[in-house]
């Protein structure tokens, strides 16, 4: 009997491909096939998939829709939160990022570490529920394991910009793609109300409110800092790396007069963290990855308010609160020493696990057969004729609004988080991936259509 496909979505693409990648290569030595691409392409294509095993990477109230959908298909869901590794307190995290029905339909939930199977256990819903603490395929490509896979592209970088200044912004919710994007918005009103954006979602207003101030105010605050950077090393460049969710074009505008800035979010995060002479950041999970690969962080606090600050990223780079204080920093780069400081370890032991040992990738894998081994059974013709009509109306829906231009998003922002990627490119990473975790099989790629790919072994 043939196992079922793997179905891996993908949201940013620079943030997600690879490790659903590593998920598929570990998956074909098993003998899975996986079809990988856009998160939006893939959920209006699901009436046209087999029986499969959906890895899911969100489970909010929005999904509620799509996951009866899967339920009546006979797909079998597998679900973690990408964003669990940094979040905001417990009642508003559970308001934005879980959906109290949604979650019942999920067979197995995967958690990050021990403060996220905190998360998931704390909610009423989720009590008894399947929860596993693997870690995450995104911490596996951490690993000095795998980081020959991020090489070529580091040599590269390299030598076009030597030890560079690396500036990781975080501004979505006040620099939004678009500005309905964002904690608030200004209405249409000659009275200039404030109305709540989509970044505000879950959250109480006053605390909306004031989050909203607190990060314009770091928001303006990085404004200085990569300026004033930029004319205290002019013979460095400094690399501003403006979130998957923001509007990039702000800061290619507000950069513009310096030669030595370029503001770039080309391709994952991790080569340039690794080929960064210093990584700056606030409240941003790239300190988390950067603190990982041994990188020197900075973590530019201009304002103090423990409301609204991240605890695990803040806490794992050296603090600095003035601008002065951080281009001080700066100017010595880092050497890209691995992690030693034991308080550091022990805080992020207890957000990610597997960062030693069998790969969290392998131990989803085991949960996917688990999966298969207890519940994969054909759904009935009826549920299976009723999930094709219920996606392909979705489908058809999200098309509708798409022409209208009444979509939730743009197809720029679609493109900004998910750029065109060719066959070639996708095979060179499956077989470096491939290479590296000793696989015995080779693994193929087939482009199903654009932004959708199959691999399996060869």
């Amino acid at each position: 009997m043939s196992k079922p496909f793997l179905i891996l979505p993908v949201e940013h693409q620079v943030r997600e491909l690879d490790a659903r990648l590593l998920i598929a290569c570990a998956a074909a030595q098993r003998g899975y096939r996986s079809l990988i691409g856009w998160k939006g392409l893939i959920d209006a294509k699901l009436g046209r998939f087999p029986p499969s095993v959906y890895l899911a990477k969100t489970m909010t109230k929005e999904n509620l829709r799509v996951l009866r959908i899967k339920r009546r298909l006979g797909h079998q869901v597998v679900a973690w939160d990408e964003e669990a590794v940094v979040h905001y307190p417990r009642q508003i995290y559970y308001a934005r990022r879980i959906g109290p029905e949604s979650v019942k339909l999920i067979d197995h939930f995967v958690a990050w570490g021990e403060d996220n199977l905190s998360l998931f256990e704390g909610h009423p819903n989720l009590k008894g529920r399947p929860i596993h603490v693997l870690g995450n395929p995104r911490a596996d490509l951490l690993r000095p394991e795998l980081r020959e896979f991020h090489m070529d592209r580091v040599h590269a970088i390299s030598e076009k910009y030597g030890k560079y200044i690396l500036i990781n912004t975080n501004f979505g919710s006040v620099n939004g793609h678009s500005d309905r994007l964002n904690l608030f918005r200004k209405g249409d009103s000659e009275s200039g109300e404030w109305i709540r954006g989509r970044s505000a979602i879950g959250m109480p207003t006053e605390y909306a409110q004031g989050l909203f101030n607190h990060r314009r105010q770091v928001f303006k605050a990085f404004q200085t800092l990569v300026k004033q950077a930029a004319e205290a090393f002019p013979d460095r460049v400094v690399i501003v790396r403006p979130h998957p969710s923001e509007n990039h074009d702000f800061w290619q505008r507000w950069c513009s007069e310096y030669e030595n800035v370029e503001v770039t979010a080309d391709g994952s995060v991790i080569p340039w963290l690794l080929a960064a002479g210093c990584v700056v950041h606030n409240s941003c999970t790239t300190a988390v990855e950067a603190y990982l690969l041994g990188r020197k962080v900075l973590s530019f606090i201009p304002l103090r308010d423990e409301r609204y600050e991240f605890e695990l990223p803040n806490k794992l780079g050296d603090r600095v609160n003035t601008v002065e204080e951080a281009i001080d920093n700066m100017a010595e780069p880092g050497n890209g020493i691995a992690c030693t400081d034991s308080v550091k370890h022990e805080l992020i032991s207890r957000y990610i696990s597997s960062l030693e040992g069998e790969f969290a990738t392998q131990k989803i894998i085991d949960i996917v057969d688990q999966c298969i081994d207890a519940k994969m059974s054909p759904p009935s013709p009826i549920n299976r004729l009723s999930g094709i009509a219920r996606a392909e109306c979705r489908a058809l829906n999200k098309t509708t609004q798409r022409f209208f231009r009444v979509a939730r998003y743009d197809p720029r922002f679609m493109r900004q988080r998910f750029p065109t990627i060719s066959t070639e490119a996708v095979k060179a990473k499956v077989d470096r991936l491939t290479r590296l975790i000793g696989g015995d099989r080779s693994v193929g790629v087939l482009q199903r259509s654009v932004d959708l790919f199959e691999t399996y072994a060869a």
